[in-house]
């Protein structure tokens, strides 16, 4: 039992460190995807150019980690000097449909917009990102873990900072700011 502890120790560590851009590999790499947004339109990367944007892959189920994820990006989404919006990808394509999406993202800020896809869509953009995520099932439970970082993402498009999930909204504006 204490090497399962010591096991959950080093995930939960691991996971709050703060990773750059730089030293995840991802370096002016450009933020891809197609999705599908509210209206059942499927929206790209490309939509968005033009504005800085903070993105995170979750789901609305997520009793802990999302909505403080969620919570950081609003926060940062309020201070944050630049035009930029939040965008939270669902990677739970049986339960989260666009309308579920769209009203959790947008309970955090009103600049907020959730969106989905199918599961080949969500698997393409959770790639492009280095995210990974599984959806468990059973006839008791549906769990679904995931990678839980913050994206920012440059006008051009371009991943600037990858922030844990529990970066202060204040960090996370100060990148925004001072790279524009």
């Amino acid at each position: 039992m204490s090497g399962l502890r010591n096991i959950t120790c080093v995930l939960i560590c691991v996971a709050i460190l703060p990773i750059t851009a730089s030293a995840a590999g991802d370096a002016d790499a450009v933020a891809e995807f197609q999705l599908v947004d509210i209206s059942g339109n499927t929206v790209s990367h490309m939509d968005y150019r033009g504005q800085y944007i903070l993105l995170a892959f979750g789901f609305t189920n997520c009793p802990h980690v999302c909505p403080m994820m969620a919570a950081n990006m609003a926060g940062a989404l309020k201070i944050v000097e630049q035009d930029a919006i939040g965008i939270f990808v669902s990677v739970d394509t049986e339960r989260d449909t666009p309308e579920i999406v769209q009203k959790y993202a947008s309970s955090f800020d009103e600049n907020m917009i959730g969106l989905t896809g199918s599961y080949h869509q969500i698997n393409a953009a959770a790639n492009n990102f280095n995210v990974t995520y599984v959806v468990s099932k059973s006839q008791k439970s549906y769990s679904v873990q995931h990678t839980s970082n913050i994206f920012a993402i440059d006008p051009d498009g371009l991943i600037i900072e990858i922030f844990p999930l529990n970066a202060r909204p204040s960090e996370i504006a100060a990148v925004i700011d001072e790279t524009s």
